[in-house]
């Protein structure tokens, strides 16, 4: 963006359909000044940039207001509509009525109350088919328009009120589809908290949350949502983070702890230091991101996209051979009326909005409709194991202690001489003394031997720990009981560790990369779906890789591979026509991520560049996303590809109906809100 463009975002009212959106583009950008415009119907929201100096923002919501829709300050101005459009239906239905019945007969005649009818319903369809005509834009608002209008011409009085009335239904559905897809995005946006309590100068004070900087202190009480993210500096508690993550149950938080906006403290005081507010917080993004999701089009949208553009000609062409061939106006009227191009026009975003949101709820971010269509399709999923299968860190798993010694004794030794080591299996050991309470004595004369283990003084002895290289230059034997213990753990691809002190093995200290809890049960769930082509992609040695495979139930593994074998592998599936998603954290794994048809990372809560590396976002580190993020690509492109056929199939049999004199006009106006009720109906099930 150039240094003499600025850029708004509007929130439109009205918007209900990708016709919408292209008419609003198409108006902005003929106003002198605008540079850019994307319209994003399925939040309901207009990204302008435009030269403040040739044109300015009052000028821009003009512009919009004079193309039929209305820039809301705040959600009222939206419910007043919403309560004028149900008044008017009421009254066109009561005057429909007494036109039929001709109950008031003796007092107004019946065709003076389809005449009042007609006008009161018809004029919002006649006012945007002018709007629309003067932007030299056919859609639908076109045909009802025409249909309306000619049926009047022709005395049908009572049939253009009923025209007018069915479509201001159709319209109220379209509103009303549209309203119950976003809701899950306007949730995620209402739970942003609007201020918050920070300490300044040893005082409590209550800020906007625009104004909280990065280092502020923030107070939150039992049952308040934290309204940035950041540190806890003091306090626990336990944290509700569905918000972010989906986890249903609340998760234990201290200080030193990350917690996110708009989760909810349960339980006690906390004070965190805020490192991102307002914009920056991981929920904007994930709002920011479901937003561009929904304007994103899948490739099935392409089908829509080629009907809508031969639809309104070819309704044109029809209704004239209609009257050409008939001689009869109401079939040509009727063949207007009854076509409806907005079904097949929502079929697909509808189902998207609808998708994106459920999967957001489950701390799911789905970047679009094309990465929703893929994960219908895949056929393999491939997966990085360190951090991905498996926790990502070293943990003590076995304890052995030989000649006398007990476990508890083995572990004080080992956490002693480890005491100022950095080496990753060091830090679990301390870490696994730190939880059994064990008091870590002082080392003497701690020396590391590179690529063997340490060695220290502990209470007058010489200990040495590392591997059987380490120990046999020590002098120490190891016997047949001690090398057995020791194979067994490796062939479950464990690191032995052995411990010995005064030339005596005292111990085996077994330490692996624990795999998830919830991936064995995600990877049976994977494979009951149908894709029975898991592959572990991984760095570490064969043996490592294969008793991890084993333990989750992948039966293909391709071992010791550098960052850009994982990428050749992955080539190479999609070669053969694999329909590929990879699964990794994000980061380490970018390229091979890039490179597949989905690219699926997981636990990137709060880490900036996974959230925008990957296709799909799993906002916490559960296997358990995966299938349900699978199970909703299938679900959503289930439901747009029968959306599609609902819209094509509903238009021919109706048109085929409507120009062979079975319906007429009327009966046409309802028929054509058939199609918009079901794909209503059916797009529910996603959100469901």
């Amino acid at each position: 963006m150039s240094n003499n463009e600025t850029t708004c975002e509007l929130n439109i009212a009205g918007m209900d359909c990708a016709s919408c959106a292209g008419k609003i583009e198409k108006g902005l950008k003929s106003i002198n000044g605008v540079k850019d415009v994307s319209v994003n119907f399925g939040a309901g929201k207009a990204k302008v940039s435009f030269n403040p100096a040739s044109v300015n923002l009052e000028k821009i919501k003009k512009g919009i207001e004079s193309l039929g829709y209305k820039v809301k300050e705040n959600e009222k101005d939206e419910g007043n509509k919403e309560t004028l459009d149900i008044i008017r239906m009421a009254v066109v239905g009561i005057l429909i009525l007494i036109g039929w019945s001709g109950i008031l007969s003796p007092l107004i005649r019946y065709d003076i109350a389809s005449i009042i009818a007609a006008l009161i319903g018809g004029y919002p369809l006649v006012k945007k088919a002018f709007i629309d005509l003067k932007t030299k834009t056919i859609t639908a608002d076109v045909f009802m328009a025409l249909g309306v209008v000619a049926a009047a011409i022709i005395g049908e009085f009572l049939s253009s009120a009923v025209i007018a009335f069915f479509m201001l239904i159709a319209e109220y559905l379209d509103k009303l589809t549209m309203d119950k897809a976003r809701r899950a995005l306007y949730e995620l946006i209402k739970l942003s908290p609007k201020s918050a309590r920070i300490v300044k100068d040893g005082r409590e004070i209550e800020i906007a949350i625009e104004e909280i900087k990065k280092g502020d202190v923030v107070i939150v009480r039992p049952g308040e949502r934290i309204p940035v993210d950041g540190r806890i500096v003091e306090g626990s508690s336990f944290v509700n983070q569905a918000t972010i993550t989906g986890e249903s149950m609340p998760v234990e938080k201290g200080s030193g702890d990350e917690v996110y906006s708009a989760t909810i403290n349960d339980a006690g005081l906390l004070k965190i230091k805020a490192i991102h507010a307002g914009a920056d917080t991981t929920l904007a993004k994930i709002i920011h991101l479901v937003e561009e999701a929904e304007s994103a089009k899948a490739p099935v949208q392409r089908i829509a996209d080629k009907f809508a553009a031969y639809f309104t000609p070819a309704i044109l062409l029809i209704a004239g051979l209609t009257f050409l061939i008939s001689g009869n106006f109401i079939y040509a009227i009727a063949v207007i009326v009854v076509a409806c191009p907005c079904t097949v026009a929502i079929a697909t975003p509808l189902a998207i909005v609808a998708g994106t949101g459920k999967a957001a709820r489950k701390g799911i971010i789905i970047k679009g409709g094309i990465y929703l269509e893929a994960l219908a399709k895949i056929d393999t999923v491939v997966m990085d194991k360190t951090g991905t299968i498996t926790i990502g860190e070293p943990r003590i798993t076995d304890i052995k202690a030989f000649a006398e010694h007990n476990e508890d004794e083995i572990l004080t030794m080992a956490a002693a001489v480890e005491r100022y080591s950095e080496h990753p299996l060091s830090k679990a050991i301390i870490k696994k003394a730190e939880d059994e309470g064990i008091h870590i004595p002082e080392p003497q004369d701690f020396q590391i031997i590179p690529g063997q283990g340490v060695m220290a003084r502990y209470n007058g002895t010489s200990v040495l720990l590392g591997s059987r290289e380490l120990l046999k230059g020590g002098k120490v034997t190891l016997t047949a009981e001690i090398e057995a213990y020791m194979k067994a753990r490796e062939e479950e691809g464990k690191t032995a560790l052995l411990i010995s002190h005064d030339s005596e093995v005292c111990g085996v200290i077994a330490v692996s990369d624990v795999v998830r809890k919830e991936s064995i049960e995600a990877i049976k769930e994977i494979k009951d779906a149908g894709i029975k082509n898991i592959i572990m992609l991984t760095g570490d040695n064969w043996r490592t890789a294969r008793a991890i495979a084993g333990q989750v139930g992948i039966d293909n593994v391709e071992a010791e591979l550098m960052p850009e074998d994982k990428v050749k592998k992955v080539q190479e599936l999609l070669s053969k026509g694999r329909k590929v998603a990879m699964v990794g954290d994000g980061i380490n794994d970018a390229p091979a991520l890039a490179m597949a048809d989905v690219g699926i990372a997981m636990g990137v809560a709060g880490t900036d560049v996974a959230i925008e590396a990957a296709d799909v976002a799993l906002m916490r580190d559960d296997w358990r996303q995966i299938p349900e993020a699978i199970r909703i690509g299938r679900k959503t492109f289930g439901v747009i590809k029968q959306n599609l056929a609902i819209g094509i199939v509903f238009n021919i049999i109706g048109v085929s109906l409507a120009a062979t004199g079975v319906l007429t006009p009327m009966m046409a106006a309802v028929a054509h809100v058939l199609p918009d009720v079901i794909v209503f109906a059916n797009s529910a099930r996603v959100i469901r």
